[in-house]
């Protein structure tokens, strides 16, 4: 049978199977499409209009069955055109070298690559676009699941195609032929890795969360030239965080904190010439998912939250009307929330009758329970589980920095750097982290932005020698703390549950 899909006004034809929903043979045909919770009905994001019997209507892609002579709308998800570059150490490029190389950094939202000249190190071209794995979860467990449901091959094949267009772009805009791209490098956390080159990352998924490779290696995407694949440190610490590290120079000058603030939350901590890391498991809160209004950093998003001036204050991106509020509008509107009374040290919303009068106007109830207005039409809102889902994120992440600062024997005072590496944290704003208890408050002064710092160590790696050696020093310097069994983690997760007055 087949059902009918207009995307973006192409009208196709599409085969589906008995049994089949929408977003199944959505994802089967390789069209893009939101689906953060995997297909689980939970996250509204797989939206479209159906058109059937009973006229246009919106439903959620995951939900529809897919029957013969279906008709269905998709929005296309939009590349991302704007590219984001971090801060770098400069490496001097390989004597000798000819031709070109890309660096590809395959983050769980976003692919970001380079172009660069081999034999000067100069870069010639950049872009950036969603990860079309995104129709398959918004985070590596959902990715996972889908590898073990039996959909690795689909979502290898969909990032291997989009790397391939991203080259073709990138030798357009530089006027390159893509028979001179000679090499390729390549940084993302360990699933990541293991999906792009088609190994199955389920066994980390599982205890005791065993890769089936820790890369460091050259491996074959499609047609294109071989890939490096950078060196993993763990499961949950991968070649993005040693590609990081690398960019930054984190071993390089006194006791450093190394932040990446994403779908998961990957730390490492350097000091007196030992690194210790860990990951969190975060969730994908500040992508925007696992919020009612949640959404990513695109048009219509309230992406900043202060109450100046007696009003509260919104930035909506894409100076439109707000649809959404993406990550980091979720934490500045939580320490609002905090500072003006509005939600307790225990995280609780506290509804109309229970605020101070002055603020009753942003308060209000809704079926979901009490509920905290961004916007004047009140179209826009942070519920009571938003607030819970903030609550366990941060305490995720601030009780893994306190389990290094431990096994380093040290406390917040000692650290000289805390270097804030992602999309995310290159626009969070680090008075709302710090109020929120995301990262300790004494930090919040010694914080810098570092961009996409995995890109930018993936470019390193592919014009320098030089930094393929950090790399291997990084790796040998590292002890990886396992958080799972860690009872120093689990004492710091529940204190830091708490929002301090």
């Amino acid at each position: 049978m087949q059902i009918i899909v207009d995307v973006a006004g192409e009208r196709r034809e599409l085969q589906a199977e008995s049994g089949q929903t929408v977003l199944d043979v959505l994802q089967a045909h390789n069209i893009e499409i939101k689906a953060p919770c995997g297909g689980l009905g939970k996250c509204g994001k797989c939206q479209v209009m159906v058109h059937d019997e009973e006229g246009l209507s919106y439903h959620l892609a995951c939900q529809v069955d897919a029957v013969d002579g279906l008709e269905v709308v998709v929005e296309r998800v939009a590349a991302i055109e704007a590219v984001e570059t971090g801060t770098s150490e400069v490496f001097d490029p390989d004597e000798g070298a000819t031709g070109f190389g890309m660096a590809l950094d395959v983050g769980t939202t976003t692919l970001a690559a380079h172009l660069h000249n081999l034999a000067t190190g100069e870069r010639l071209a950049s872009a950036s676009r969603a990860n079309p794995q995104s129709a398959f979860g918004a985070d590596v467990i959902s990715r996972i699941t889908a590898s073990v449901e039996g959909k690795l091959d689909l979502m290898t094949s969909v990032l291997q195609d989009a790397a391939s267009d991203m080259l073709d772009d990138l030798c357009k805009a530089a006027g390159v032929s893509r028979g001179d791209v000679v090499k390729c490098t390549l940084s993302g956390n360990t699933v990541m890795q293991h999906i792009a080159c088609g190994l199955a990352p389920d066994s980390i998924g599982v205890s005791p969360f065993t890769p089936l490779s820790l890369f460091g290696d050259e491996r074959t995407l499609g047609d294109m030239p071989p890939f490096y694949f950078t060196k993993c440190i763990a499961s949950y610490v991968g070649g993005d965080i040693t590609a990081g590290m690398i960019a930054c120079g984190v071993d390089r000058a006194g006791t450093c904190l190394f932040l990446d603030l994403g779908t998961n939350g990957e730390m490492t901590l350097f000091h007196d010439g030992q690194i210790y890391a860990c990951a969190t498991a975060a969730g994908p809160v500040f992508e925007g998912a696992n919020i009612h209004f949640g959404m990513p950093a695109l048009p219509g998003a309230v992406s900043k939250v202060a109450y100046e001036d007696g009003q509260l204050k919104i930035n909506v991106l894409g100076d439109v009307d707000p649809v959404g509020v993406c990550g980091t509008g979720i934490v500045d509107a939580v320490a609002v929330m905090i500072d003006l009374g509005v939600v307790d040290e225990r995280g609780y919303l506290n509804g109309p009758d229970e605020v101070d009068p002055a603020f009753v106007d942003l308060v209000g109830v809704e079926e979901s329970g009490n509920v905290f207005y961004l916007d004047s039409a009140k179209k826009v809102y942070i519920t009571q589980i938003d607030v819970r889902n903030v609550q366990l994120a941060k305490a995720a992440v601030c009780g893994g920095v306190l389990t290094l600062f431990q096994h380093a024997g040290i406390d917040s005072s000692a650290v000289e750097r805390l270097l804030v590496a992602g999309g995310f944290g290159a626009f969070i704003s680090m008075h709302s982290a710090a109020r929120i208890g995301l990262v300790p408050p004494e930090l919040e002064g010694r914080a810098t932005s570092v961009g996409n710092a995995s890109a930018e160590g993936a470019a390193a790696l592919l014009v320098s020698s030089e930094a393929h050696e950090r790399e291997q020093q990084i790796v040998d310097e590292c002890t990886y703390i396992e958080l799972s069994n860690s009872k120093e983690f689990n004492q710091f997760y529940v204190e830091k549950m708490m929002f301090d007055d």
